[in-house]
């Protein structure tokens, strides 16, 4: 009776651990695998670091041409030209003013005297005070150069400029200083040259939707960059802001934020990513300082409604993926990170 009912138990057992090997793949080929780690991951908190935030608070405007570094060469020569166009314009509205001064001009009736030369003269000034002038202004730094320019721009009296703002308003509908999308992988065309792949592809299809919608900088960031560059200018859209060094999502998002921070600060980017690698990936930008909106871009395949199919494979791939990378992150912290680029 033993050695007749140990088979059956074992038959028993192969075939409920056949069934359940079963039900975990049609699981996983169904949409709700997905779903339910995506559902998760969303779950994870999102907190922006305060200290990192401290370096992007800009005034919003973000240089898209490289500007030299404070103190290099390059910086000191921009700034000598600075303080000769001052000079030059100094000298020139001295030279107004003496000439103007020495104009006949009708004598005022009870003292016989020019009121208009005496108010003039009273405001010309004095040849040390313009050599004064001329060396504060070729002091100073190149943020106190912006902030003039800024202060001077916002203090130009123009009868449109309320106007003018509220269309600023308008076109950034979220208060986001620029449009972030991340690269996604890289692969070959038929002649096998270098091309986006399809991840990235749809990425850059949705930055190109995003952006005739909220039109503001677009920043490329990943290795994939230059191709990236490529694809947006064969669409009739110019990217100038390049972050190439990153090889995965940790420096992806801190490479960025340093880029960000030189060109004068962004609290606050639009992120263009996958549904999965989303939490992720704002989870790291807000370590570093910066809050996202996100702009979630599909995948090549969609997903079914309920029933398994092939195509929801790589969205269970992307999704397990995703986890076990939170999970680590969270655990062990994102080793694989340089400071720097």
């Amino acid at each position: 009776m033993t050695a007749v009912s140990w088979p059956k138990r074992t038959i028993k057992r192969l075939a409920a651990l056949a069934l359940l090997v079963v039900a975990v793949v049609l699981f996983i080929m169904s949409p709700f695998y997905a779903r339910a780690i995506l559902w998760g991951l969303n779950k994870i908190p999102v907190t922006v670091n305060q200290v990192a935030a401290a370096s992007q608070k800009g005034d919003g405007r973000i240089e898209e041409v490289d500007q030299p570094e404070p103190g290099s060469p390059e910086w000191q020569q921009q700034q000598q030209q600075i303080a000769e166009q001052q000079a030059q314009q100094l000298l020139k509205e001295f030279d107004q003013q003496e000439a103007a001064q020495k104009d006949p001009q009708p004598k005022d009736s009870a003292n016989g005297t020019t009121s208009e030369s005496t108010d003039k003269a009273q405001n010309v000034p004095s040849l040390a005070e313009t050599l004064a002038k001329l060396q504060d202004d070729y002091l100073q730094d190149s943020s106190q150069v912006q902030k003039q320019s800024a202060n001077a721009a916002s203090n130009h009296t123009d009868s449109n400029q309320p106007a003018k703002q509220n269309i600023a308003k308008k076109l950034n509908k979220n208060q986001a200083h620029v449009i972030v999308v991340l690269g996604g992988g890289l692969g070959r065309d038929a002649m096998h040259n270098i091309v986006v792949n399809a991840y990235t592809r749809m990425r850059l299809e949705k930055a190109v939707r995003q952006k005739q919608h909220n039109p503001l900088p677009i920043l490329l960031s990943g290795v994939e960059a230059p191709y990236m560059q490529n694809w947006l200018k064969a669409h009739q859209v110019d990217a100038r802001l390049m972050e190439n060094r990153s090889m995965n999502t940790c420096e992806n998002t801190r490479f960025s934020a340093l880029l960000l921070q030189k060109k004068g600060g962004a609290p606050r980017v639009e992120l263009i990513t996958d549904a999965y690698h989303m939490p992720r990936a704002r989870r790291l930008f807000a370590m570093n300082g910066i809050d996202t909106i996100p702009v979630v871009a599909p995948l090549p395949n969609a997903p079914t409604r309920w029933k398994p199919s092939k195509s929801n494979l790589m969205h269970s791939r992307r999704a397990t993926y995703e986890a076990i990378a939170s999970i680590r992150d969270l655990w062990f912290g994102e080793t694989n990170c340089r400071e720097v680029p």
